[in-house]
């Protein structure tokens, strides 16, 4: 059953009364600016984790997880891939990951989807950085997916995306390719734009910075290949309209939980680009509010995105698949938000964070 998230409650309702969220604390210790997102983070991380967790589930893990990691280390390794390249696969555990947001796939659904979230760690990892522009790869990336072989000579990341692809045409997606070549190329392209601004552009507005997150965030791209699940709508099969939207949606959202819980360890590397900043420059607020307001947006964004999911699955004029598909879709973000707590990528698990009674639903109902 879908679940609505509640917004937070307003100072002057009148209805019955409900426990009211803790107060933001009043007194942060240093600078109140964007400049040190860090240091606001620190004493608010109780506070915002407790808030983020508001109506969630946590979820138990898929109990393919350790063959799904080994498998990830043994096609990077045989790939020839670096030792950073390695490394990275290991702290990201992205077999846990799609584990928790795919429970039902298969393993020939699960892999590639476990494969494709690499490749983007990798992507935001290593190829990211002004001396190694991404924009350079949009190009071979086209030639590989397109050809359906990595050009002599091209970066190492054009190997992972060529294996990746024999995979997806292998489980019958030849169809999902043209579409996964340009969502590929799409989020390539934002990440051009985003080393303009980490380079000394003026950040961008609030809603030009959303749009860039919904592409950014990358989650649509494993939506894509997760068609290849039986029950959904599958790779020669149309994608109707109100399903997209749920994709960009749960993309957002997912974006907008990993800024709200990661940007401090963004600002820490020298990252200038996270919501935080946008929202401080575009309102000329201190950091402190601007982190409230940015908990507030995400969840305005929740409560959005399940009123589109229920729209759908409340539709009976659609077919069976399209509605269980959109089941598909919304069940993403409360399980990728799981493994948020849980990578060693964040480390968010501690004392001062509330845990979550884990959930041990494998349908995503």
């Amino acid at each position: 059953m879908l679940q609505r998230p509640l917004l937070f409650p307003s100072s002057s309702s009148s209805s019955s009364p409900s426990p009211s969220p803790s107060p933001i604390p009043s007194s942060i210790p240093g600078p109140r600016t964007a400049d040190d997102i860090p240091g606001a983070f620190r004493p608010l991380k109780p506070w915002l984790l407790s808030h983020l967790g508001k109506g969630r589930e946590t979820y138990a893990a898929h109990p393919c997880t350790d063959e799904l990691e080994s498998a990830v280390l043994a096609w990077a390794a045989d790939l020839g891939m670096s030792e950073e390249h390695i490394e990275i696969t290991a702290e990201a555990t992205p077999g846990h990951l799609v584990g928790l947001f795919a429970p039902q796939a298969p393993w020939h659904v699960l892999l590639p989807l476990a494969k494709l979230q690499m490749i983007l760690f990798w992507l935001n990892t290593v190829d990211l950085g002004s001396d190694r522009p991404v924009g350079r790869l949009m190009e071979p990336v086209r030639e590989t997916l397109e050809g359906g072989h990595a050009p002599a000579g091209g970066p190492d990341i054009l190997r992972p995306i060529a294996a990746l692809r024999d995979d997806v045409v292998a489980a019958g997606g030849a169809a999902l390719i043209p579409g996964f070549t340009e969502l590929l190329l799409g989020f390539l392209h934002e990440y051009t734009a985003r080393q303009a601004w980490e380079n000394g552009e003026p950040l961008p507005s609030l809603d030009q910075y959303l749009k860039h997150r919904t592409r950014t965030a990358g989650i649509v791209l494993g939506m894509w290949i997760q068609r290849l699940q039986p029950g959904l709508v599958g790779p020669g099969e149309r994608l109707p309209g109100p399903l997209l939207q749920l994709m960009k949606q749960g993309s957002l959202l997912v974006g907008l939980d990993n800024d709200l819980h990661s940007c401090h360890l963004a600002a820490e590397s020298g990252e200038r680009l996270s919501l935080v900043g946008v929202i401080c420059q575009e309102y000329g607020i201190p950091v402190d509010m601007a982190f409230s307001c940015a908990l507030t947006l995400n969840a305005v964004m929740r409560y959005e995105n399940a009123n589109t999911a229920a729209t759908i699955c409340a539709d009976t004029s659609l077919p069976d698949a399209v509605r269980h598909h959109a089941r598909a879709i919304f069940y993403w973000v409360d399980p990728v938000y799981t493994w948020s707590l849980e990578t060693p990528r964040y480390g968010l698990r501690s004392a001062d964070v509330q845990d979550l009674a884990p959930r041990s639903c494998p349908a995503g109902e």
